[in-house]
């Protein structure tokens, strides 16, 4: 039989259509095969795939490379196309032009409210003052007006305030604008403590050691009890602020100290005096004499020196010899005192005027 199936495949008979199927390339699965009339090529198994890619695919077009209508092809520069991605340079420019139209809008805006703002609208027309005792309102008026020259809205405020605290009588002071046209003052004034003579004559001075005032001017202490005077305090130089604070700090600690007990002595001095290594002297009230009592126990030197004087008015010559006190017959025969140094433990000298 298959001597007759040799025989009867004769050279010039075409094949069937199984042996055709195997002939086309091996055998096709149902997820091979598409419709005849799909136009679609059925996908190559892998190896074949990328052999094929290999050898007749297309060519890609380089990324660097650009076609114009007219054919030729221009090659762009490498590095810009790295930097810059296609698409990104018509966004910068559209972001550019919205910031500078941004910042000329704001720009705009800054310049109108500017101008707008030394406009009479907010011209200084109220003035509300609070805390003054002694300044008055007018003269702070007057401060404020030379200080806000273009208005409420422009006025700087720690420059006003620096120049209210320059005013003798005012130690600090709070400013505050309330638009448009008002300024509220809070004045914290200066407190006389005593009267400090300086070159420029009697004038106050406060607790911090800052002289002030009119020279003899004696208004602002009308009605309270005048402590003893001081002198010595610095008017100039370096650091003579701070200098002063220490001093009239050393001023209330004699006042304190002359005062702690029975009888107070404080109303028996005239003035205090500082030297420059701060060292005191005590000018007495009623005879004018100077007491040395250095830079402590203030209230028991003054006593020995209230001692001497007082022996040497009662013409007691044995109180005198008690005490030490040199040239006691001098003393008694009517000699001024000049001075009285109690600053030595246990010894009173007493210094007589040529």
């Amino acid at each position: 039989m298959a001597g007759n199936r040799d025989q009867s495949d004769t050279p010039g008979t075409p094949p069937s259509d199984l042996a055709a199927r195997h002939s086309r390339g091996g055998r096709t699965s149902a997820k091979h095969r598409h419709p005849a009339n799909s136009g679609l090529k059925p996908p190559l198994p892998a190896g074949q795939r990328q052999r094929g890619a290999r050898r007749i695919g297309e060519q890609q077009e380089l990324p660097f490379r650009n076609k114009r209508s007219t054919g030729v092809v221009t090659v762009r520069k490498r590095t810009l196309s790295r930097i810059i991605p296609d698409g990104l340079g018509p966004r910068m420019i559209k972001v550019g032009a919205a910031l500078i139209f941004i910042g000329l809008l704001f720009g705009g805006v800054i310049l109108g409210v500017y101008y707008f703002g030394g406009s009479r609208f907010f011209a200084l027309r109220y003035l509300v003052l609070q805390g003054n005792k002694r300044v008055t309102h007018d003269e702070v008026m007057t401060i404020v007006k030379a200080n806000t020259p273009d208005g409420v809205w422009r006025v700087q405020i720690k420059q006003l305030r620096e120049r209210l605290k320059q005013h003798d009588l005012i130690e600090d002071a709070e400013v505050t604008r309330v638009l448009p046209d008002t300024i509220y003052v809070t004045l914290k004034e200066r407190e006389p403590y005593a009267l400090a003579k300086t070159s420029r004559g009697t004038q106050y001075v406060d607790k911090s050691g800052i002289i002030f005032g009119q020279p003899g001017d004696m208004s602002l202490l009308k009605g309270q009890s005048i402590p003893p005077g001081v002198s010595g305090l610095l008017e100039s130089g370096d650091n003579w602020q701070e200098a002063n604070r220490q001093r009239m700090l050393r001023y209330q600690q004699v006042i304190r100290e002359l005062d702690n007990a029975e009888p107070q002595l404080s109303s028996r001095i005239d003035e205090v005096i500082f030297d420059d290594e701060m060292n005191i002297r005590l000018m007495l009230r009623d005879s004018q004499v100077v007491v040395l009592v250095g830079d402590e126990d203030f209230r028991t030197r003054l006593n020995a020196a209230l001692d001497v004087l007082d022996a040497v008015r009662r013409k007691d010559a044995e109180s005198l010899q008690v005490l030490k006190i040199e040239d006691a017959q001098k003393l008694l025969g009517g000699s001024r005192i000049a001075y009285i140094n109690a600053t030595i433990p246990k010894r009173v000298i007493v210094g007589l005027a040529e």
